[in-house]
Parts: structure tokens; sequence; C-alpha cells
């Protein structure tokens, strides 16, 4: 599938020859509420829907679909950055809530491991005697007091943290310095 100035919307290719056989699951990362599975010839099979909005989504093997929610307006301070998020949500066929982890430092990617248990990417503050140190970046009059840096949390169902790791214990401050392109936000 494609954009063509002739055919703006809907299947503008197919080669069955050429083609492995299957679904794709197709949300709208700008402002989508529902998610649609469409066949090889672009006919939507079925629609979920979520009110808390759609960025992308995974179908699971159960039916199901795990996705990532918009980001929440309240997003204590990572709602300017691109890639927010406010929750990891699964809804079953019938978009019926089956689980949910809500945490407004969510961004980018998510990941359902074989155990059940959930892959999530948070921004956190890193230690502000760590900023300083971090060399790097254009600095403007909004820098903030402390950089947000990446930890991977591994979640069970119910909601626990069974494994956590926080890219600012992995810097070689010498090594990874901010391009000058960037800011140090």
């Amino acid at each position: 599938m494609g954009w063509s100035n002739h055919h703006p919307v809907g299947l503008i290719h197919y080669e069955p020859q050429r083609s492995f056989r299957g679904y794709t699951v197709l949300s709208n990362n700008r402002g989508d509420y529902h998610p649609r599975l469409i066949d090889m010839e672009g006919r939507v099979c079925h629609r979920w829907h979520c009110p808390d909005g759609v960025g992308y989504s995974y179908l699971l093997p159960s039916g199901n679909l795990l996705l990532r929610t918009h980001a929440n307006p309240d997003a204590a301070g990572s709602g300017g950055i691109g890639g927010s998020s406010g929750a990891i949500v699964e809804l079953d066929w019938d978009s019926n809530l089956v689980w949910e982890f809500r945490n407004p430092m969510l961004h980018h990617d998510f990941q359902r491991l074989e155990n059940g248990n959930t892959l999530v990417l948070l921004w956190e503050p890193i230690p502000a005697d760590l900023t300083r140190l971090v060399g790097g970046g254009f600095k403007t009059p909004d820098d903030p007091e402390q950089m947000l840096g990446d930890v991977v949390e591994e979640i069970t169902p119910e909601g626990e943290t069974v494994h956590r790791w926080e890219s600012w214990n992995h810097l070689n401050l010498e090594e990874d310095v901010i391009c000058p392109l960037e800011g140090r936000k």
C-alpha cells in the first residue's frame, strides 16, 4: 500500500503472486480512535474502538489488540515531546478493556512477552548532578534542570515491575554526547 496523487486512499497496488497472504492492522497515529484490520484486497474486516485514542497497535495471537493510546493532557512534563502516550491498553475483539497500564511518562514502543508480561518504555528524570555532566547539545533559556532518560520496565499483568533498566546507568559521558544540532531537553 502507498499513497498516490491519483488514488489518495485505499489499496493502490497489489500483486498477489508477490504477496504473503495475511491481514494488516492499521491505525492513524494522528487522532484516530478506530484501528482497523484489513485483508489483502484492502477491505476492512474488523474495527476496534478506543476512547483514549490509538497511537499504534499490535494484534496478539489471542486476537486481542495491544495498543498505545494518545498522550495524556496532564503528561507530567512529557506532553510536548513527540511519541508521548498515556497508556498501553489491551482490547478484546469487541473493544472491551482486558488490561491496561497507565503512566504519563510512557512513550514510543512496547512489547508483549511470551510469559504474558509487557515491556514498556518510559521517560524519567535522570539525576540532576548527572544532567550537568552530559555534554553537547545547544542551550536555550527553557533548558530543564534535569534531563529525561529512558527506562525500560517489564510489567506483569497485575501491573508490578519485575525488571527495570535505566539508560543513564549505562552512559559513557565521554562518548555519549548530545548532537550539537539538538537541544538539551
